[in-house]
């Protein structure tokens, strides 16, 4: 099994879509389970991650690469959250084929554990450490780059941590870029990347700011509190919480 095409040909699709959001209020009824991966920050439940990955190599989950972005992202938090377990689940999913094995071991590389060093480098050896040295860290990935969105919310589901949506906030910070930046040779009718993002955050936060209070709580702190701010930054923000309805009075300016 090559290293290249077993690790990381995960990352190379162009997926601007959440793949676990964007689905308009929550329609989980009283006492009906809210979903595992979405919801997972409000109730970790580590013990379930074995069997909810057999679920997903059952389902077509792990095969769909809609949602690879988002799931290798969230299982690598996962990773991280349960280090001590990580020798188990790995020989626990040894059964899956290997195309769905591909996304739990791109995960344990973003993961950036020392388990999951010594699991990939004992399968890999030094070709492992070469892809490590070339490997991003979620936080930090480009955000006009293929996936990175995708990421930060599977991030986000994993840790209902600010920083995952902090970062999404930079992408207003493209609202104005030229449609050619100086020097670069645009073809006529293309559409750089970079312009699409202040959009789809502002989409992406706002379909899941209908789902997840923490997301609308995140965004009204940081707008009070985070003076790293920049106005296309705090503007963005305001657009989306005046879009759910939860911009406070005195925020509009």
């Amino acid at each position: 099994m090559k290293l290249h095409s077993c690790l990381f040909f995960l990352l190379s699709g162009l997926v601007l879509i959440t793949p676990f959001a964007g689905k308009g209020q929550d329609s989980t009824e009283p006492g009906e389970e809210k979903d595992w991966l979405e919801f997972y920050y409000e109730n970790p439940t580590p013990d379930r991650f074995v069997a909810q990955m057999k679920d997903w190599a059952t389902d077509g989950t792990l095969d769909n690469d809609h949602a690879k972005p988002a799931l290798i992202a969230f299982i690598s938090q996962i990773i991280r959250q349960n280090r001590d377990k990580l020798a188990d689940w790995y020989s626990g999913l040894a059964g899956l084929e290997p195309p769905q094995m591909q996304v739990m071991l791109t995960a344990m590389l973003f993961s950036r554990t020392t388990e999951a060093d010594e699991i990939l480098k004992e399968q890999f050896g030094q070709a492992y450490e070469d892809q490590k040295q070339e490997t991003q860290k979620i936080l930090e990935m480009p955000l006009d780059k293929r996936d990175t969105v995708d990421m930060l919310w599977g991030f986000y589901y994993a840790t209902g941590s600010p920083e995952p949506i902090r970062r999404l906030i930079y992408c207003f910070r493209f609202v104005n870029a030229p449609d050619k930046p100086d020097g670069v040779a645009v073809p006529e009718g293309y559409v750089p990347l970079y312009k699409e993002l202040p959009a789809f955050a502002h989409n992406s936060l706002v379909a899941n700011g209908e789902r997840h209070p923490r997301v609308v709580e995140i965004l009204q702190v940081l707008l009070e509190k985070d003076e790293s701010l920049l106005d296309m930054e705090k503007a963005g923000i305001r657009e989306v919480l005046k879009e759910l309805g939860q911009l406070a009075p005195g925020k509009e300016a």
